[in-house]
């Protein structure tokens, strides 16, 4: 999938495009078209379209006459509508949807509709947001109104899965529960490139009630940036590879570990005890170093081989040299990426220490599963319909 912003908004209009001439005009869009819209459009993207096409027109059945919407229309309406009166300051965190089908001839109705409910005098934010969503999962259900999340398809998979989220029903909530000895924060220095942690992560396995097995990684997703805000991951192991859960809402974590009297850790700019590079000092490091003997002596993380290499010889060992070097390495800018995955392993410590507190507490499952439902954005009434394709 897609690795930035421009590249994205190409491949979800090739959806878009697909989309509207398989299902309303019964063909697929000719090559030239869909170069035109996505210019990496190639055989396995058809592939992928196709797979995607083929799940939407199972959920639809037979509805027919929708306008397809993404930069223009009714979703860039409706996302409007939702930041200037609900209060939803990033999209994604509210609902997923990467395009918006409405019915050609209901669109007046539902805009104005929206409008109406969205527009009373003296209602807080969060009812109008309530009411949004309300209103949407009636539209999702009617088949009037609905918001497509388009998630990775593993290239092995013959076809694509349809799963409405959101919306509503009684369904059993899905536990989760975490794979006991899983927490992995390497401390290993330069063994598997000069200068860089072989990891700069916090990597962890989750397992449902069902066996379905899943892995976590917390950490910084632009190694090239020095001080970056930390994120946990989840994606499906085994049959489910390549569809991933995605990163888990901020708005699901505060919610989790404020009920615990928890905090989530700041990013690595705002900590308070990683400076900016070159500014290290004595009590900075020794922060560190207190929270890593802390760690290993709970016996839950497994921290590797706590040691610096340098042309494939062991030249240290232990916390304290480890935290030297990288410091070295960081302020020399040995690699572009040493900084960046220096703080990004210090902040996933910090996760770590989270995770063990979790557990001391007899709270392991129910974090699990807020992780869960925080990466599928399902997780309260806060949270708007769609149907996730993937």
């Amino acid at each position: 999938m897609a690795t930035n912003a421009k590249e994205t908004a190409k491949q979800e209009n090739g959806s878009r495009v697909f989309f509207e001439h398989v299902i309303e005009k019964n063909k697929e869009p000719t090559d030239k078209m869909m170069l035109g819209v996505y210019d990496g459009y190639s055989p396995e993207w058809k592939n992928t379209y196709r797979k995607q096409t083929e799940a939407l027109k199972k959920y639809l059945g037979a509805n027919k006459g929708y306008e397809y919407s993404r930069d223009t229309g009714v979703m860039p309406y409706i996302e409007e509508i939702a930041k200037k009166e609900c209060g939803v300051s990033v999209k994604d965190r509210w609902n997923p949807m990467d395009i918006v089908l409405v019915k050609k001839n209901k669109k007046r109705v539902v805009e104005g509709t929206i409008k109406e409910i969205t527009n009373i005098d003296g209602m807080s934010k969060e009812a109008k947001l309530t009411l949004l969503n309300s209103y949407m999962r009636e539209t999702l259900k009617n088949k009037v109104l609905v918001g497509v999340s388009l998630k990775a398809i593993s290239k092995t998979k013959k076809t694509a899965n349809a799963e409405v989220a959101n919306a509503g029903g009684k369904s059993s909530p899905i536990e989760v529960d975490m794979v006991k000895g899983s927490l992995k924060c390497t401390l290993t220095l330069g063994k598997k490139k000069p200068f860089l942690f072989d990891t700069g992560e916090l990597g962890f396995d989750i397992e449902t009630a069902k066996g379905g097995k899943i892995h976590g990684q917390s950490r910084n997703f632009q190694y090239s940036k020095d001080r970056n805000l930390v994120q946990t991951d989840l994606t499906p192991k085994g049959k489910d590879a390549g569809a991933k859960l995605g990163k888990v809402s901020s708005v699901a974590l505060d919610s989790f570990l404020g009920g615990m009297g928890l905090e989530r850790p700041t990013s690595a700019a705002k900590h308070k005890h990683i400076p900016p590079v070159g500014k290290w000092n004595d009590t900075d490091k020794k922060y560190w170093i207190n929270l890593y003997n802390k760690l290993n002596s709970s016996g839950m993380i497994d921290f590797g081989e706590v040691a610096v290499y340098e042309n494939n010889k062991k030249v240290a060992e232990g916390i304290e040299d480890v935290i030297d070097y990288a410091i070295i390495y960081e302020t020399k800018n040995a690699d572009r990426s040493s900084a960046g995955r220096f703080s990004s392993k210090l902040v996933a410590m910090e996760w770590a220490n989270i995770w063990v507190t979790i557990s001391k507490r007899g709270k392991s499952k129910e974090w699990c599963t807020a992780l869960y439902y925080g990466a599928k954005k399902e997780f309260g009434d806060s949270n708007g319909p769609f149907l996730k394709i993937y």
